[in-house]
């Protein structure tokens, strides 16, 4: 009788160390495509930014805001709708310049180089705060 009680708690506690060493791993959380996609759309944005307007540049300008805007479409599919106030900002920012450049270039002035300046910079602060609302969620 003694030896019956024995296994059953040997078994008993066998199974309780079992259960214990066999939990599973918690599985690593992914990190949302949009973290990528706006890191990508940053660093687009920050080519835009750092051209130094000047006479012959506005070629180079608008082939950046070109993958600024491939990114931004990327962006907008990650994001889906949960950003979408910020993503419009962005999407109405980078028009904005792609419209001040092709005005500097028809119609070259300072004031059309002070437009484009202006609009860079809108892009830029447009991207800072869509960066800001997607950081809580990376």
């Amino acid at each position: 009788m003694m030896s019956r009680v024995s296994t059953v708690l040997l078994a008993a506690g066998v199974l309780l160390i079992t259960a214990g060493c066999s939990q599973d791993e918690p599985t690593a959380v992914e990190t949302p495509a949009v973290c990528s996609s706006v890191s990508s759309l940053e660093a687009s944005v920050a080519d835009v930014t750092a051209v130094d307007l000047e006479q012959g540049v506005l070629a180079e300008l608008q082939d950046n805001l070109t993958q600024v805007q491939t990114d931004l479409r990327q962006v907008k599919e990650d994001a889906k709708d949960e950003y979408a106030t910020e993503v419009a900002a962005v999407e109405d920012a980078a028009d904005s310049v792609s419209s001040s450049v092709d005005a500097a270039t028809t119609s070259p002035s300072a004031v059309a180089i002070t437009d484009v300046r202006t609009a860079v910079r809108a892009l830029g602060t447009s991207l800072t705060t869509l960066a800001d609302a997607v950081r809580s969620t990376c």
